[in-house]
């Protein structure tokens, strides 16, 4: 129980730090991570990834993938972890702050159409819904339907989304494939 508890701690604690540095990303846009970044990609060959364009993204793009991030790996956690236990409540509201942060932020990125929502956009609702749903089961201890809420967030809220991340023209594709 202890060994939960201090990766449960650990991983709080990693997923502050990241967001700090994610949110004082732009303070290193042209600094050494960029072009360690840069390198890494550089060395495979055929690969021409830029992971700078990640600091050079505006900050609520940056803190909108680094929430999504985190709760996508937070997410296989809790999937793969024991349920029921103190752990499992503690990183499973951390993870439901996690998605109501990449869901509210994503409100705010309209970049790809010209100032107004586009069709990705269908998942903020989507995703403060499921939150909800989720929540609410998992209070009245309805786990057969609160484990169907989490499954459907984490695939319908985060890898089918997390899919679209990687059309030419978003950051994810510039990252990965340099355009």
């Amino acid at each position: 129980m202890n060994t939960l508890r201090h990766l449960a701690i650990g991983f709080g604690l990693v997923t502050i730090v990241v967001g700090i540095a994610l949110i004082q990303g732009g303070i290193m846009q042209d600094g050494y991570l960029g072009a360690y970044a840069q390198e890494i990609g550089n060395m495979i060959s055929g690969f021409n990834p830029d992971f700078a364009a990640f600091f050079r993204a505006p900050v609520i793009i940056q803190v909108h993938a680094g929430a999504a991030l985190a709760a996508l790996l937070l997410g296989a956690v809790q999937l793969l972890a024991p349920k029921g236990t103190i752990p499992h409540r503690t990183l499973g509201y951390t993870w439901a702050v996690l998605m109501l942060v990449t869901a509210i932020t994503a409100i705010f990125i309209r970049e790809i159409n010209q100032g107004s929502f586009s069709f990705i956009h269908i998942f903020v609702p989507l995703t403060l819904m499921g939150l909800y749903g989720m929540i609410t089961h998992a209070r009245a201890m309805r786990t057969d339907k609160h484990r169907n809420a989490v499954l459907g967030l984490f695939l319908g809220a985060l890898v089918v989304p997390g899919l679209f991340t990687f059309m030419p023209g978003r950051l994810l594709w510039q990252m990965f494939f340099g355009g």
